[in-house]
Parts: structure tokens; C-alpha cells; sequence
């Protein structure tokens, strides 16, 4: 009623118009002056505490806060590892939005993830988190946002405090299998083999591609000349790594259809090939180890 009041003042008829925008942004510091405290209010209430989910959660287990929307009881996420209703959680901090309360939570206890590698079978241990998506009738209510927040989540001071709780579902994040130190080093002895096998075999496909290449080289004057061309194209090739290396393929840099000839053009791509192959052969030298190590 008071604001339908301002409106008939004269300050609303918009002359000067900088004047009506200035009372329009005045009008509206309130509200948003009143999320901000209420998103403080909940930060210094919630932030840095342990809470015990009373709903499921789901989380990648990756370095991000994977989406969980809050469906009365339920979540809805495409997330792909689920968890039972009683996990453990930090919160890291609350973000207050319109109609939309979001708490993002640190599991206390990440998962092993598993990965095969040849014949051995390898596991990470991985942290898991969640943005859990909170619809509120009014985000500027305090008092109701945090009654629906204690409905999904039970607040403790510490993880210990949180751990004595009967909602707690107890998991632990399963444990590395026995004597998997052993299993870490013959899969390492395996690996140093293997790549020690690839280094080699690559290095037999460089040299007979090189001497190919070499075979062809002729001494006309436009195939010289994009040959020439070529090699100071591909002159400073690098690897970043053994992986890169062995990885890599050759893509040829076009002429630009800058007019030459088709000796040149084959001359300019067989002085790539050769330099790319030349660059391989140094930077898989360094890459061959004895495969005991």
C-alpha cells in the first residue's frame, strides 16, 4: 500500500528521468539487502559445520559440485555415484538465490574409483561434493529457510559430533586391497615394459619412414625449393612428453594456394614429413629405458 502511494507522487511521473530510476533503485534495496542477510546469517551458522544428510545425495566425485536438486524428500541429479540417506558432510558455504537456497557440501568420506590398466586392475581414491539446489517459498525469510534446511540437513558443530548421530549411515570409503603396494609395482614394472616396447617399435616406423622419404628426394629446382620450405616448417618440432610422442601423428601444413607449383607443393610436404620425423626420432631417444625399471 505504501509503495501503490509513492507511485502517485510526482517523483514517479519520471521527469527527471535519472530521478524515477534513482527512487526505483532505492524502492528496491530493501529486498536485496535482505537476502544478502539472510545468506550471511546462514554462512555463519551453517559454514565450516557438519551436517547428516536426511536425503540421498549424488556427486561425479570430481573436483566440482555436481547438481543436486532438492524434490521435496529426493534429489534429482545426474550425477553417477548415489548415496544413502545419512551421509556426512562439511558445508562449504550457502549461496542464497530468489526462490532458491543452494548448500554445498564436502562428503567426509570420498570413494575409491577403478580403473583397468592391461591386466591389473588400479583404484584412486576420489573426493566427493554437492550442490544441493534448495527450492524456498521466500529466500529473504530467514527463519523458514532454516527450518527447511534442518528438515534436509542435521547440523553439527564437528565431525565428531555429527559421527554420534543416529542418522549417520556409518559409511567409510572402502579400503585399498591388500598388499596393493605390490600391485602398484608390478603394474609400474609392467608399464616401463610396455612403454619401453612402444618407444622401440615407433622409433623402428621413424627411421623407415625417414629413409622412405629420403628415397624420393630429386634435385628439381621447385620440388628443392618447397622441400627446403618444408624442413624450416617443421624445424622446430617438440614433444612435451614420451606420452605426446607416441601419440602424435603428422598433419601437413598447406602451401596456401599461394600459386606454386605441384613439384613445389610435394617438395614443401616432404621436407614436413622428414623434419617431423627427425624431431620424433630425437625426442623418443630419451624415452628408451631398460624395461626393468
Amino acid at each position: 500500500m505504501f509503495q501503490r502511494d509513492l507511485r502517485q507522487l510526482p517523483i514517479f511521473s519520471c521527469q527527471p528521468r535519472s530521478l524515477c530510476l534513482l527512487a526505483a533503485l532505492l524502492l528496491a534495496l530493501p529486498a536485496a539487502a535482505s537476502a544478502a542477510d539472510t545468506e550471511s546469517i546462514l554462512n555463519a551458522k551453517w559454514r565450516g559445520g557438519f551436517v547428516v544428510a536426511r536425503l540421498p545425495l549424488a556427486s561425479d566425485c570430481n573436483s566440482f559440485y555436481n547438481d543436486n536438486d532438492v524434490r521435496g524428500a529426493q534429489i534429482d541429479s545426474s550425477a553417477r555415484r548415489r548415496f544413502k540417506p545419512g551421509e556426512m558432510a562439511r558445508v562449504e558455504r550457502i549461496g542464497v538465490k530468489r526462490g532458491r537456497v543452494d548448500v554445498f557440501l564436502d562428503l567426509s568420506e570420498g570413494v575409491l574409483d577403478e580403473t583397468h590398466d592391461g591386466p591389473f586392475t588400479l583404484y584412486e581414491p576420489k573426493t566427493c561434493k554437492v550442490q544441493l539446489k534448495v527450492p524456498v517459498p521466500d529466500s529473504k525469510d530467514t527463519p523458514k529457510v532454516e527450518d527447511r534446511l534442518a528438515e534436509l540437513l542435521e547440523l553439527h558443530p564437528g565431525d565428531r559430533e555429527a559421527m554420534a548421530s543416529s542418522a549417520w549411515n556409518g559409511r567409510r570409503r572402502e579400503p585399498l586391497p591388500k598388499d596393493y603396494e605390490k600391485t602398484l609395482a608390478a603394474h609400474a614394472a609392467w608399464k616401463a615394459t610396455e612403454t619401453h616396447s612402444a618407444v622401440q617399435a615407433r622409433i623402428g616406423q621413424a627411421i623407415e619412414e625417414a629413409a622412405r622419404i629420403a628415397d624420393h628426394v630429386h634435385s628439381e629446382p621447385d620440388y628443392m625449393a618447397g622441400f627446403g620450405a618444408g624442413l624450416e616448417k617443421e624445424r622446430d618440432r617438440s614433444f612435451a612428453s614420451c606420452e605426446s610422442a607416441l601419440g602424435s601423428s603428422f598433419i601437413p601444413y598447406s602451401s596456401g594456394g599461394r600459386g606454386k607449383s605441384h613439384d613445389w607443393d610435394r617438395g614443401n610436404e616432404d621436407g614436413q614429413r622428414l623434419a617431423y620425423q627427425l624431431a620424433l626420432l630425437r625426442a623418443l631417444k630419451d624415452c628408451v629405458l631398460p624395461a626393468s625399471r
